[in-house]
């Protein structure tokens, strides 16, 4: 992909106090939607099997009454079970979101509230598309190496509602997005787990998929208020997986020559999976076998900063990840924007 942006060099991650993932949670609505459901209710002409074929999508998550702050207390509650730990032991939270319940305040801050904290603790929300996960890991980390014992980050989010609400879909991306909510517990360790993060972005793609609802919207005063303004807009699919290939392989050069390994080094392989076929490219391009890596595409669609956490999740819990693996976890959004990590679980 021809651009002029020169992107940053890796920087060593130079922390004295270490962090470690301690646990893994998540916040799924209960309603399971079919391809065949979505075509039954919108009218769409599609069969189930040309879905499953063209976009590799068997299922999502949408919510029915749920709230973004029930999904985002969900996950909370279920990582701090699995670590034995309660909300006011906690020492930050840090959200990486889509669309929250209001623009302010913060959607971690209701979640507190669901969860009946008992501490004011710092929360904050923060938008970077579906990398946000790597955004907020990477100032986990370094929270860490300032003083803080315990981080609850998370990712994802709700995509469904405008969809719902206006029973107006764009055929082009109503398959693709779930909903989901990861929560990571990040906790201090006294042995180093985290080898190295990079971050980057490419503000040359910052229009090519994007929610219109902001305060561009004020300078339009034709605008009308439609579904088209809470959903992804997507100008260019094609832009999206040739960008995610090519930082993927950018990213991985980098991590791999700050930590003087290889890629047979790395037991998995975790990367944002906007699509079964961007996935696929990216473990193509790496030349990773694909038992290596994994992709919830088919279950889950398309859910924002939730991806890559979920696979996460998703082997830890299933015992696939063992302590002591060695993980390369990458992400990759609008924007655009890209982050990677190479961590010891």
């Amino acid at each position: 992909m021809n651009n002029d942006i020169r992107f940053p060099e890796i920087k060593p991650l130079k922390i004295e106090r270490y962090a470690k993932i301690v646990s893994t949670g998540v916040g799924l609505p209960e309603r399971v939607v079919t391809n065949q459901d979505i075509i039954d209710e919108y009218d769409i002409i599609a069969t189930d099997r040309a879905v499953r074929y063209s976009v590799g999508i068997v299922e999502r998550r949408w919510v029915t009454d749920e709230k973004l702050e029930d999904l985002v207390a969900m996950a909370i509650s279920q990582c701090l079970e699995r670590a034995g730990l309660d909300i006011d032991s906690v020492d930050r939270i840090i959200y990486s979101r889509l669309l929250g319940d209001y623009q302010v305040p913060a959607t971690s801050i209701g979640a507190l509230r669901k969860l009946g904290a008992k501490v004011g603790i710092p929360a904050f929300d923060m938008t970077c598309a579906c990398s946000g996960f790597m955004h907020a890991l990477d100032l986990a980390i370094r929270y860490i190496d300032s003083g803080d014992d315990y981080i609850i980050i998370l990712g994802g989010g709700i995509t469904s509602q405008g969809i719902q609400i206006w029973k107006q879909p764009n055929q082009k991306t109503i398959f693709l997005f779930g909903d989901a909510v990861v929560a990571v517990l990040i906790g201090y360790s006294e042995v180093k787990h985290f080898l190295a993060s990079y971050l980057m972005t490419n503000h040359l793609l910052y229009d090519n998929a994007f929610i219109p609802f902001g305060t561009t919207l004020f300078k339009n005063e034709n605008v009308k208020i439609e579904p088209e303004l809470f959903n992804m807009n997507v100008i260019n699919g094609d832009l999206i997986l040739e960008s995610s290939v090519e930082y993927c392989r950018m990213i991985t050069d980098k991590l791999l020559a700050e930590t003087n390994l290889t890629l047979d080094d790395i037991d998995f392989f975790i990367t944002s999976d906007q699509s079964t076929k961007i996935w696929e490219a990216q473990v193509k391009e790496l030349g990773i076998p694909f038992e290596k890596s994994l992709s919830l595409f088919y279950k889950y669609a398309n859910t924002v900063a939730a991806m890559s956490p979920l696979i996460l999740h998703e082997l830890i819990t299933s015992g696939r990840l063992k302590r002591g693996d060695l993980v390369m976890m990458h992400a990759h959004g609008a924007g655009a924007s890209s982050g990677g990590m190479i961590f010891r679980y």
